[in-house]
């Protein structure tokens, strides 16, 4: 199993294929991914939460905003490494979309795990900013807009994997697209407002 510097933290590739391997109902509670995982746990449910809208999945942004938005709320409030929420945990995932998702991004996981590290601690449990990132892109993600959704949910899973392998440089990265996102949200109001008032 391949490990960060710290040496006692699975990596992101061998996390995720172990919820790739799951066997069960067509369904994944959310309560048995944080099983994968003992600490940072709401880091890997917030990764797996966004990696389907990454691809993108039509018709599962409005399902998974709801979560999001909690463990944002939870991470606002209390800051870096709460615990999962109980309603969160009794939500359950397609699990045929969640795997074909840890699939489909296999080869940027495998290349993440050769550079994301442990570093910028300060970014890396800003627990605050972290979670408005999440509160932010999961209203964003409520609203299905291509592309921005795409940027919504990266961001998300940029928060994520920023805390599950305590990298504040990814946190930073998730916080320029999640403003990006916001930018893209903004362009398609304006854009809107502007044929409506023809």
């Amino acid at each position: 199993m391949n490990r960060d510097r710290q040496g006692d933290t699975p990596s992101t590739g061998d996390l995720l294929k172990k919820i790739e391997e799951m066997e069960g109902e067509d369904q994944i509670p959310v309560g048995e991914i944080t099983e994968v995982i003992g600490g940072r746990a709401h880091g890997l449910v917030l990764l797996i939460l966004s990696l389907p809208e990454t691809i993108p999945m039509v018709g599962l942004s409005a399902i998974l905003a709801a979560p999001i938005l909690i463990l944002g709320v939870v991470l606002v409030i209390r800051g870096a490494d709460p615990p999962v929420p109980e309603w969160v945990r009794r939500r359950s995932l397609p699990r045929k979309k969640v795997q074909g998702a840890i699939r489909r991004t296999r080869p940027v996981v495998r290349w993440l795990d050769r550079v994301v590290r442990p570093r910028w601690n300060r970014l890396a449990t800003a627990g605050r900013l972290q979670g408005t990132i999440c509160i932010v892109m999961a209203l964003l993600l409520a609203i299905p807009i291509p592309g921005v959704n795409i940027l919504a949910a990266a961001a998300v899973a940029g928060v994520g994997l920023g805390i599950l392998q305590r990298d504040g440089l990814v946190i930073a990265m998730a916080a320029g697209a999640a403003l990006l996102a916001l930018l893209g949200f903004s362009a398609v109001v304006a854009g809107a407002w502007g044929l409506l008032g023809r």
